[in-house]
């Protein structure tokens, strides 16, 4: 049984990004920091995308993390919900293409060779705040630098409710953000490969 990841995403300005840590941080503490680098892999003619899956090598400072997402929905308040599948590997995995992946995963490529096609940066913050986990992240697409606040948590109303007053009574403005980081990021590579 893969696990159900839930996670609010919204859209902060550079600003509103800065702001948001300072307020946290008052109000949670220090924060806990993440310096992510991402790299995503596909089939060449792009299978797990058309199954709507995806497989992610993730260095984590000192960690190696192989995550396999299955898009499921998103809602009108920035409520994603997705099938995550998640394994640590040993640090020499992240110069290597994976291979060991779930069956879902493995029956989607039917066989076909994965590579490697890219990734991006992210400065991860994170706050505990009771069951919702808080992760403020900065990421590089190479270019564009996107701002944006997830909250991880297995009561997303709750968190709506909590945070998205906390952020309105700090000033803080935010749009639910449709677009996972990856979608956004592919974005990004088909607009340059069309210039």
């Amino acid at each position: 049984m893969i696990p159900l990841e839930i996670e609010l995403k919204w859209r902060l300005d550079a600003d509103g990004h800065a702001e948001l840590q300072r307020r946290i941080s008052e109000l949670l503490g220090q924060p806990h920091v993440l310096e992510q680098t991402n790299r995503f892999f596909d089939s060449s003619d792009g299978r797990l995308r058309a199954a709507r899956r995806s497989v992610r090598l993730r260095r984590e400072n000192a960690r190696v993390i192989l995550t396999c997402k299955a898009r499921g929905s998103v809602d009108s308040l920035g409520t994603h919900r997705h099938d995550e599948w998640e394994r640590e590997l040993p640090a020499a995995a992240w110069d290597v293409v994976p291979t060991e992946l779930p069956e879902e995963w493995s029956a989607a490529l039917a066989g076909a060779p994965l590579r490697d096609f890219g990734g991006f940066a992210n400065h991860r913050l994170e706050w505990h705040d009771g069951p919702h986990l808080l992760c403020l992240d900065r990421s590089d697409f190479g270019g564009p630098i996107d701002h944006e606040l997830e909250i991880e948590t297995p009561q997303p109303q709750a968190a709506h409710e909590r945070w998205s007053a906390q952020l309105t009574s700090w000033g803080i403005a935010w749009t639910p953000q449709p677009a996972t980081k990856l979608q956004r990021y592919l974005a990004i590579v088909e607009l340059r490969n069309r210039q």
